[in-house]
């Protein structure tokens, strides 16, 4: 399909637009417009001025609930005062007043309620940690108990050690022997420490 054969877009819109203001202009021309009885018919409202409110026309403020007009106090003769005191009143009223549940900041936090016999998830994870932290220092216990029993062992083997060297250099050793014990003393300075303490 060409373009000639077919209509362009905007051709068609431009069509559409001129025949709606046709339309518009023809519905215009068919209502006459009576300039005489329009002017006639809008002074008397323009002369109809409405009387401005004061304070002392308004109801007292005690009153007033959330049914009551309150449109009179925005006019411009009421002082801000008493404007202040009928919105006030108005916007107390529990029409106005509706929380929506959604304020997290409204809520009273002081107050928790009491769990009882509930135990959450977070206390069971605490008192398991608590448990693991006791067994873990019990066993360090454990541990520090062995290797100070394993110490002692070692010494009382040091001291029984010392013994018997002493007991061999009181006996009269053969040449070879005293030369061993004193080899074995030299290496050991641990020994070697307890003969010069001796």
């Amino acid at each position: 399909m060409t373009l000639d054969s077919k209509e362009s877009m905007l051709r068609r819109w431009s069509r559409r637009k001129q025949e709606a203001a046709q339309a518009t202009a023809a519905v215009e021309e068919a209502v006459p417009i009576d300039t005489e009885d329009s002017l006639d018919t809008k002074a008397p409202v323009e002369a109809e001025e409405i009387p401005v409110l004061t304070d002392a026309d308004m109801p007292p403020i005690e009153s007033l609930d959330e049914d009551s007009d309150y449109s009179g106090f925005m006019s411009e003769g009421v002082s801000d005062e008493l404007r202040n005191l009928a919105l006030r009143k108005l916007f107390k009223a529990p029409v106005f007043n509706i929380r929506d549940g959604l304020d997290e900041y409204d809520e009273d936090y002081t107050y928790f309620e009491k769990l009882g016999d509930i135990v959450t998830c977070d206390m069971k994870h605490q008192i398991e940690m608590k448990e693991l932290r006791e067994r873990e220092a019990l066993e360090a216990a454990k541990e520090a108990e062995t290797e100070m029993e394993a110490m002692e062992s070692i010494e009382d083997e040091g001291e029984d050690d010392l013994e018997t060297i002493e007991q061999i250099e009181d006996e009269d050793m053969p040449g070879e022997a005293a030369e061993m014990v004193a080899e074995v003393v030299e290496l050991d300075p641990e020994i070697k420490q307890e003969f010069k303490n001796e």
